[in-house]
């Protein structure tokens, strides 16, 4: 429906003419109160087409609802410029921390007049703030998920930034064993310092989190290519050179990256939904000699295991018992006393667990199939299986 012929209805009207007498609004305020009303028109123009349909008298400044706020968008928006120059940036949006007493007299206009069809002054002003300043700086406004939020205090009259974290998404090779994934403060060092803290000077952030798809023990290495997410908080820069990144950071001789690249918010809580199963390349070592003859009662690791919580890791989990499945397993007698296992299992198996049985907690193991004594020497991930059919528990 058409504003004049909306207005020209008798509840329009008088819903106008509420409004008017409460004083003299300026269009923006006047025609918020129709903002439901022909979807095609700014509230300005609203404000004008409701006062020409009732013979309204002409807006008078300072306006009695946002005492010529909207009258003062630009130096709103020269302020915002000022806040965000040296911030580099493509998308932003506008947020506001309304005037008590504007609110308040709102609340009293819509109480008197009618708010079933308003908008509220504070989305109004962010929507305009945001065009104008998309216009000037040549970015373009994302509600959902900005590079840095414009935030405007009405009442003190300041405006502040809310930068929003950088994201950079990747997969990670692990050289070398002992080596954590996160910061630790028993390690020197850790994957997450050596990817982040290169990224970090480079878009002069100030500080890092690590979100890895899975991690791998410390002693470990990871030689598949991990996925992770990098979140770099409060980024000057968004847009270094990866290449000449992932190269600094290929430069430590522990820690190989590829395919660094910018990635949403979302793509965290993505990576921490995915259960890819693994291939693992493990040494086992024997408590005594063993033949390949005994070594072909393997076959029964393949399928279901139940694995109640590692004793290793029962200061810091809680004690479950979990059923995982065994894909596949492959192994090879290297010496009378020692085995190399390909394993292919679901996300979540304990390998080492699967080579030792820890003492019962995990069944079928090595240890209980050859019925002997065996121990996990070294593992490394081969494989992240991330375009397979994940494994059902």
């Amino acid at each position: 429906m058409k504003l004049g012929e909306a207005v020209a209805r008798s509840d329009m009207r008088v819903m106008a003419e509420k409004a008017l007498a409460a004083g003299p609004l300026c269009d923006h305020c006047l025609g918020r109160l129709f903002a439901e009303v022909d979807t095609g028109l700014s509230n300005a123009q609203r404000g004008r087409r409701v006062r020409e349909a009732v013979g309204g008298p002409p807006a008078a400044p300072p306006c009695p609802l946002c005492d010529g706020l909207f009258g003062r968008l630009e130096d709103w928006a020269a302020r915002a410029r000022e806040a965000l120059a040296g911030w580099e940036f493509a998308t932003l949006a506008v947020a506001s921390h309304a005037d008590p007493q504007i609110a308040a007299r709102e609340e009293m206009l819509w109480a008197a007049a009618g708010g079933e069809l308003a908008e509220p002054y504070k989305q109004e002003f962010n929507r305009l703030l945001g065009i104008r300043l998309c216009e000037t700086l040549g970015c373009e406004a994302d509600l959902r998920d900005p590079d840095i939020i414009v935030v405007a205090d009405h009442a003190a009259g300041k405006v502040d930034l809310d930068v929003q974290p950088l994201f950079v998404a990747g997969r990670y090779r692990k050289l070398v064993r002992g080596l954590p994934q996160c910061r630790w403060p028993e390690w020197p060092t850790s994957i997450q310092e050596i990817v982040g803290d290169p990224i970090l000077r480079e878009v002069q952030g100030e500080d890092h989190f690590f979100h890895g798809c899975g991690r791998e023990d410390t002693d470990v290495r990871c030689l598949a290519g991990r996925p992770f997410v990098l979140e770099v908080l409060r980024p000057r820069r968004r847009r270094p050179d990866w290449a000449v990144l992932a190269q600094a950071i290929n430069s430590s001789g522990k820690v190989e990256v590829l395919d660094l690249a910018t990635c949403r918010r979302g793509e965290v809580a993505r990576l921490k939904a995915l259960r890819p199963e693994k291939t693992y390349h493990a040494v086992a070592a024997l408590g005594r000699d063993v033949t390949d003859a005994a070594c072909e009662g393997l076959a029964r690791l393949v399928g279901a295991v139940t694995q109640r919580t590692p004793t290793r890791v029962l200061r810091r989990r809680s004690d479950l018992v979990r059923r995982r499945c065994v894909v596949s397993l492959e192994w090879r007698r290297t010496a009378a006393r020692t085995l190399e296992l390909t394993v292919r299992a679901q996300a979540g198996t304990y390998i080492k667990e699967l080579i030792s049985g820890d003492g019962g907690r995990t069944t079928p193991s090595v240890a209980e199939v050859l019925g002997i004594a065996a121990q996990c020497a070294e593992l490394d991930v081969v494989g992240i299986h991330l375009d397979a059919p994940q494994s059902q528990t």
